[in-house]
């Protein structure tokens, strides 16, 4: 289990074009590096632009001459207490913003994105044929000289199409379909894996402890008994119907009640059908019916928290929460979404949410 330290309120230190600048610390007012289960982390940092380096007009303000950070800058954040530190963003500068008004004082904005956003600004329409989705991730990150590490098992395709999207919505999409997340490392490699697959950290979060503050929730609105997902063989001239049930979500629950399994109880059934055009084999049924039924199920409990300041806390890691509840307590939790922020009145603070498909009793 990672240790957390629950009140230490380090500042970031960045690195533009592979360089430590202090001039970046020095002069932020504020810090959000945010990234979801399906990628592309983003960083937006607020500074004063008035400074030993400024003459405080307008045409002689920092951070718009690029120095130091330009479009294109190679950028670098690492956060956390001594000996806990960590490197939370690393990207490139892709926007630039000054603001102005009245009674305020003037600040610049600096925008980036990490390696997922090659796929983000390529659009294009292409047919790939016999591949999976593992080999989908492949090509498109070949594409932009990306290595790749795919670990998501899914159906063989004829034919797939990309048809007027860009490399980034096209590889959310098929990850949708089959239950898969993705994300960049540091090093600049596509990871397109099931979400058992994703590494993570182990954090126990205590409220009132590391958990500053804490809404936790049980939801029924998208729980279904099962799923069934209906297509068309035109090989066989036969239909296609695949159902995947609470089965299914048995391998991620812990002995609690599931979702699905008190969707069944209470309002015997309910069911949920789906016919596509794109299920022209069982296998693809199955395994897009498996999907849709994970991501209702591990939906049922979410939890949106915030620490003061966690580096470990991103997409990912696994979830360990004390004293919120007894249906709520536990493990099995993982974090679908975070948000690191840092301003010099407050301080460090993440901001998450993560999911269980399960109540404890």
């Amino acid at each position: 289990m990672t240790d957390v330290h629950p009140y230490s309120s380090h500042a970031p230190v960045f690195t533009a074009g592979g360089r430590a600048d202090g001039r970046l610390g020095r002069d932020l007012l504020r810090l959000d590096i945010e990234e979801g289960a399906l990628g592309l982390r983003t960083l937006v940092a607020h500074f004063h632009p008035v400074g030993p380096d400024s003459d405080g007009s307008a045409e002689t303000f920092s951070y718009l001459d690029g120095d130091p950070v330009d479009f294109g800058t190679e950028l670098t954040v690492t956060i956390g207490p001594d000996g806990g530190e960590r490197q939370i963003f690393t990207g490139t500068v892709s926007g630039l913003e000054v603001s102005f008004a009245e009674g305020a004082a003037p600040f610049v904005t600096v925008f980036a994105e990490d390696a997922l956003m090659r796929l983000r600004l390529a659009h294009t329409t292409v047919s790939y044929e016999n591949v999976t989705d593992a080999a989908l991730a492949e090509a498109v990150a070949g594409r932009h000289g990306m290595t790749t590490a795919a670990d998501a098992t899914g159906p063989t395709y004829p034919l797939v199409q990309q048809w007027d999207q860009s490399d980034l919505a096209f590889l959310r999409e098929r990850a949708r379909r089959v239950g898969a997340e993705l994300w960049a490392d540091a090093a600049g490699t596509l990871h397109f894996a099931t979400r058992d697959k994703r590494p993570g950290a182990n954090l126990r979060l205590v409220q009132g402890n590391e958990l500053i503050e804490v809404h936790c929730r049980a939801d029924l609105a998208h729980q279904r008994a099962d799923v069934r997902m209906l297509g068309w063989d035109d090989d066989t001239a036969a239909g296609v119907d695949e159902t995947a049930g609470q089965d299914v979500v048995a391998a991620e629950a812990t002995g609690g009640r599931t979702g699905p399994s008190i969707a069944a109880k209470v309002f015997r059934g309910p069911h949920l059908t789906r016919s596509r055009r794109d299920t022209p084999a069982a296998g693809t049924a199955e395994a897009y019916a498996r999907a849709e039924m994970l991501r209702r199920a591990r939906g049922f409990v979410t939890v949106d928290g915030t620490t003061s300041g966690t580096p470990d806390l991103v997409p990912g890691a696994h979830l360990d929460l004390r004293r919120v509840g007894r249906p709520f307590e536990g493990d099995g939790y993982r974090v679908v979404h975070c948000r690191h922020s840092y301003d010099p009145s407050i301080g460090y603070r993440t901001a998450f949410r993560a999911e269980r498909p399960e109540v404890r009793t």
